[in-house]
């Protein structure tokens, strides 16, 4: 047999499979999979992808799936084949999923059993025929009779194809995944993240945590947004055990982290506030933790220390990345009382770049070094910045440049819109989004700093802040929301107005009894618009 391709993210949970196919590589709905079965699964079926493939061309195979073993042998196979996975989610709107479908340009669409039937719907619109792959279902729904343009394949069917694949192929166009983000002109973003990419981030976490096949990682994260890749390839390269957590316990997760000795933890830092709600983060609460990874939203310091209370054997690590810069590029360790004097704004810090990844401060278009006490928008270089848009050049002209960095070398940088501010000996400091920053009556504000006050002000990390009005012409004033506040919104309001210029006191206080999530669980600001629309009447 010959060696498997070294540039494919698949290797990691080959050479596991080889190494200990007894041991457990999945658990999810309360059944357990070990790495021989899996890999059974994931052969089967990668040698039914190239069988049935409509176009040996297309890069990419759609997946809609959701944390199932169906879900995890589909991204599995795809990549076996050589091919990049695209996931669609069961919980999208119809119209996101048929636009990142149609998008992505997949020929072939893998069904996961479980959420088959609401893919019935998707199927109808899309605007051209697919070949749908059911390997859950021994004979084909009656409902796929009505969908004459698709092609669909069962159980049975794909029981009988040739077993051509043995092991990872080396992909023809490089791609790992396709994941998209929202667009500034409300068309969805394709990231192309490509092989290089991922193992050069899973290289560098299987360095930063040396994890063992004994450890157990969680899997918080929907498989369409890019945290998910952090916990699936990172542990099975590792040779260790996925626990995805079931939707219902995702952010109250306490009995979950318990019952199934969970060493490596990972998600949003919003879990800890659900949770601190729920009066489920007791001194010593989580044992079992090595390690706990925040990321995808800002960690506040009282959510750090109430963390490592429940945590007490855990190392925080909070992490910072965009999609672009494939999952997560810098990383903070907490170390208690150290980490209160590093934090700002009561933030704590997203720390350095992690080894082979630069980073820079753009200011005025161009690249400047790291200065004590310098902002500016954060610009990433490094093996694991991404190609680029896909097939959207003028959205990666504008995010992708060429440009001389501080030591006068040329490298392509991606502009991150982040807004950060570097400290010595701490590294970086996230603020807020460039496009956050806003005139207000002629002085310039960071909403940030708004909210920060107001979290302080409230005593409840669950606030936001949206200028107003939101939507075109000049923003005259702030609005404030706070969720979980025993506060009367009076003594907030005076408070912030001795702490802040006028211009930056909120004109009102909305209260909800939690803050609207999107689906990557971070505060939905375009919903707070929406809200305070409906409440105004536009």
């Amino acid at each position: 047999m010959n060696s498997p391709s070294p540039i494919n993210i698949a290797i990691g949970f080959h050479q596991s499979a080889l190494r200990r196919g007894d041991h457990l590589a999945l658990c999810v709905g309360g059944t357990t999979f070990r790495y021989a079965a899996i890999l059974e699964r994931v052969l089967a079926l990668a040698s039914a992808i190239e069988a049935h493939d409509p176009d040996p061309e297309q890069p990419t195979v759609g997946m809609f799936g959701y944390r199932s073993a169906t879900a995890y042998a589909a991204v599995l196979a795809i990549l076996y084949a050589g091919k990049g996975y695209v996931p669609l989610n069961p919980h999208f709107p119809v119209a996101r999923n048929l636009r990142i479908a149609d998008l992505s340009g997949i020929g072939m669409l893998i069904l996961d059993g479980r959420c088959a039937e609401g893919a019935q719907e998707l199927l109808e619109q899309m605007p051209r025929p697919l070949t749908v792959l059911m390997p859950d279902h021994a004979v084909l729904p009656e409902w796929t009779a009505n969908q004459s343009r698709h092609r669909f394949i069962s159980q049975s069917e794909l029981a009988v194809v040739p077993r051509t694949i043995r092991e990872p192929k080396s992909p023809n166009h490089g791609i790992a995944y396709l994941l998209f983000t929202s667009g500034s002109t409300g068309i969805p973003k394709g990231v192309m993240v490509s092989q290089e990419n991922v193992q050069a981030f899973v290289e560098g976490m299987i360095e930063r945590y040396r994890p063992t096949p004994e450890d157990r990682f969680s899997q918080h994260s929907d498989m369409t947004f890019d945290a998910s890749v952090y916990d699936q390839f990172v542990c099975w390269a590792a040779g260790a055990t996925l626990y995805p957590v079931p939707e219902e316990q995702r952010m109250a997760p306490a009995k979950f982290i318990q019952e199934h000795g969970i060493t490596f933890w990972e998600s949003v830092p919003a879990v800890i506030d659900f949770m601190r709600r729920m009066h489920l983060l007791r001194p010593g609460a989580f044992p079992s933790l090595r390690w706990t990874v925040f990321g995808g939203e800002r960690l506040g310091r009282e959510a750090a220390r109430r963390w490592q209370v429940a945590a007490p054997n855990a190392v925080i690590d909070n992490s910072y990345g965009p999609t672009e810069g494939t999952i997560c590029v810098t990383g903070y360790l907490w170390r208690g009382d150290v980490s209160d004097g590093e934090c700002l704004n009561d933030i704590v810090p997203i720390g350095l770049p992690y080894p082979g990844q630069m980073a820079a401060l753009l200011v005025d278009d161009r690249l400047i070094a790291n200065e004590d006490g310098a902002r500016g928008e954060l610009c990433l270089a490094g093996s694991q910045v991404t190609p680029g848009y896909w097939r959207n050049p003028v959205e990666t002209e504008k995010s992708y440049r060429e440009m001389s960095g501080p030591d006068g070398m040329v490298r392509r940088w991606y502009r991150t819109g982040d807004l950060v501010e570097w400290r010595d000996g701490v590294g970086y400091h996230y603020l807020d989004r460039v496009d956050r920053q806003l005139k207000i009556r002629g002085y310039r504000v960071e909403l940030s700093e708004i909210e920060h006050v107001l979290r302080q002000v409230a005593g409840s990390e669950q606030v936001a802040v949206i200028g107003w009005p939101p939507r075109g012409g000049n923003v005259t004033s702030v609005v404030g929301f706070v969720s979980g506040s025993k506060v009367a919104d009076e003594e907030i309001l005076a408070e912030m107005a001795r702490r802040l210029p006028p211009y930056m006191v909120p004109k009102q206080l909305q209260r909800l009894s939690q803050l609207p999530l999107n689906a990557n669980n971070k505060v939905d600001l375009p919903r707070l618009v929406e809200l305070v629309e409906g409440m105004t009447g536009g």
